[in-house]
């Protein structure tokens, strides 16, 4: 048995006392060829200490070979010994057999500490030396797909297909369909995903898969791809919005709310969700859920102004003329949006504050002053205030424009003219 092998043997048994000393004998005594094994197996390990003692040694002995200068390198990158393992990789020269090696290496280690560009100049380098290499292919069309190239990384991805399922556990056909969908090509992308649907293991894959089928609007698809993400992960916080979005399409209102809900568990800060959930419970008549659903979402997202407007729109419907100018008392009135006025107007009506109601309806007026409801409402609360007639005619004059078949708003409008 050599040296390298009995090194081996005492780690495996977790006897260290001796690493040392084998090591040094392995050195001594085994062939070139063992101690390139040894330390590969070593860094498989995780021993890289020791593999990157040998790959000295052997680069000591053989200077000539420069993939051992390669590993090296390899492991000093990994430890953070950035100028140490680029100087050995750029001192490869071009003519070397292992050059290609290097540029790959350089082209990972760029891509990995986020210089795409560079990484994507160092395969290009790599692609003139191995055309035909699969694996500059690859690195290739990731760096395109990355960097939003996707024409060309879906032409590359259709090479290497040819050849390949999957390329460094990268399942090509998942890339394929993303890249499709990515260029806006649903219905190509629809038709992979029908074909290889049962390969798709990768989670982030499926989700996207379930984008796809959404867009296509097979919602049945998208469900299942869905509930398939939040089985794997169920804190997968994105797959519920989208989960609601198919239910709602399908119009099951019951699983559209407990998707929104079981979303909101693992993710309080999604005001889709509260949004989403709300119309669901709404349209259920749990009118008690859709409230504290937005209470919770405006207590968890208080920036958030639509949540508050469509809590402010149940109150308004629910007659909770109090809560709804409470949910607006803290906020300054040139904070508030036109809706908020509109809904303030009708509340303080309710209320018989007929001076704030005024204020509140002119506030909202430059908005909605071509939609037919707020001026209908707007014409009966003034139709009720003193002096107010002028106002009353002008307001109908616009209405009618709008609704001319109203025959009630039309007579109103004659006896002022009367």
């Amino acid at each position: 048995m050599s040296y390298s092998e009995q090194l081996l043997d005492a780690i495996e048994q977790q006897d260290f006392s001796q690493e040392k000393i084998l090591l040094k004998k392995a050195l001594e005594n085994d062939k070139p060829e063992i101690l390139a094994s040894l330390a590969e197996n070593l860094v498989g390990l995780g021993f890289s200490d020791l593999a990157k003692e040998i790959y000295r040694s052997l680069i000591a002995r053989f200077p000539q070979e420069d993939l051992f200068k390669i590993y090296l390198a390899e492991i000093l990158l990994n430890d953070g010994k950035d100028d140490d393992g680029l100087t050995l990789l750029y001192n490869i020269a071009p003519d070397s057999s292992s050059y290609l090696d290097s540029l790959l290496v350089q082209a990972d280690y760029y891509q990995t500490n986020g210089l795409v560009e560079t990484a994507y100049r160092k395969l290009l380098e790599a692609e003139k030396i191995a055309p035909d290499e699969d694996v500059v292919k690859f690195g290739l069309a990731e760096l395109d797909y990355l960097s939003g190239n996707y024409e060309r990384a879906l032409n590359r991805y259709q090479d290497l297909i040819k050849r390949h399922k999957t390329f460094s556990e990268v399942n090509l056909n998942d890339r394929l369909f993303q890249t499709l969908a990515k260029l806006g090509r649903y219905e190509e992308a629809g038709e992979i995903i029908a074909k290889n649907g049962n390969d798709i293991l990768d989670i982030d894959s499926k989700y996207q898969a379930a984008l796809v089928m959404l867009t296509l609007h097979k919602d049945d698809q998208a469900i299942k791809y869905l509930n398939e993400v939040i089985d794997q992960s169920p804190d997968y916080v994105n797959a519920y919005r989208l989960l609601t979005t198919a239910y709602e399409h399908k119009n099951n209102i019951e699983q559209e709310l407990r998707s929104a809900q079981a979303g909101i568990a693992y993710n309080e800060l999604d005001p889709v969700l509260y949004k989403k959930g709300a119309q669901a419970a709404i349209k259920l008549n749990e009118l008690d859920t859709a409230e504290n659903l937005l209470k919770k979402g405006i207590k968890n997202i208080p920036e958030n102004f639509d949540l508050r407007i469509q809590l402010s729109n149940l109150y308004v419907a629910e007659n909770k003329n109090e809560e709804n100018i409470a949910l607006f008392a803290k906020i300054d009135d040139e904070d508030l949006e036109p809706q908020v006025h509109w809904n303030l107007a009708l509340s303080y009506q309710n209320l018989d504050q007929s001076a704030k109601a005024k204020s509140e309806f002119l506030l909202a007026y430059p908005e909605f002053k071509n939609n037919s409801a707020f001026l209908k409402q707007m014409i009966r609360f003034f139709n009720t205030e003193p002096n107010a007639k002028d106002i009353v005619s002008e307001l109908l004059n616009s209405y009618l424009k709008l609704e001319p078949e109203d025959t009630e708003m039309q007579e109103l409008y004659d006896e002022l003219r009367a």
